[in-house]
């Protein structure tokens, strides 16, 4: 039973700093949420600027093949 307890002390401090460990801001190009210092993965851009864009196939060359 002491050891349970022990255990169960011990879990819930490590998920109330694990929950505090993690920010979720608004992206300011979007508005989705997205991870703090990291890419938005709905629009692709960090600090106002486009870092990754996506190519897709046009519907014509698809036909075609």
């Amino acid at each position: 039973m002491r050891r349970n307890r022990r255990h169960a002390i011990w879990q819930k401090s490590v998920l109330k700093k694990l929950s505090n460990a993690i920010n979720v801001v608004k992206c300011s190009n979007c508005g989705a949420d997205k991870l703090a210092h990291r890419v938005c993965k709905v629009c692709w851009y960090y600090a106002n600027q486009q870092v990754l864009t996506i190519k897709t196939k046009s519907k014509e060359k698809i036909l075609e093949a």
